[in-house]
């Protein structure tokens, strides 16, 4: 993979309702992946763990799908040659995600919270 940057890999992204009393309505669109990123930095926030894991995978394994309150969003890498090692896409992905911090946000920016739920085990019943 020559070194390619996120505003030139292109993605299909195929969105499906799931919200109650619809009929499933499902939305089909190409964008770049910079765009998505910075769809789910907006949504996720600058620190996101998530976001990371997200984009990494895309470009490890080329496909993933995401499970949201309303909808499913299933992304795809649309030309597989932009599929790449896992190391390579998480170097990637952390410095396009730092790039946009420093122009967004100043290193000492601590204007966001992000609420953790950690659920308890489960005891087992003996």
């Amino acid at each position: 993979m020559a070194n390619k940057q996120m505003s030139e890999i292109k993605i299909r992204q195929t969105k499906t309702s799931t919200l109650q009393g619809s009929s499933g309505e499902i939305t089909d669109s190409a964008l770049f992946l910079s765009e998505k990123i910075d769809e789910y930095l907006f949504k996720l926030g600058c620190s996101s763990a998530h976001t990371l894991g997200v984009v990494t995978q895309l470009l490890n394994v080329g496909k993933i799908r995401l499970d949201f309150r309303d909808y499913n969003e299933r992304l795809q890498l649309i030309n597989a040659a932009d599929a790449m090692s896992r190391t390579d896409a998480m170097s990637l992905t952390e410095a396009y995600l730092g790039s946009v911090q420093t122009q967004s946000h100043p290193p000492n920016d601590l204007d966001l919270t992000q609420k953790v739920i950690i659920q308890a085990p489960k005891r087992s019943g003996f």
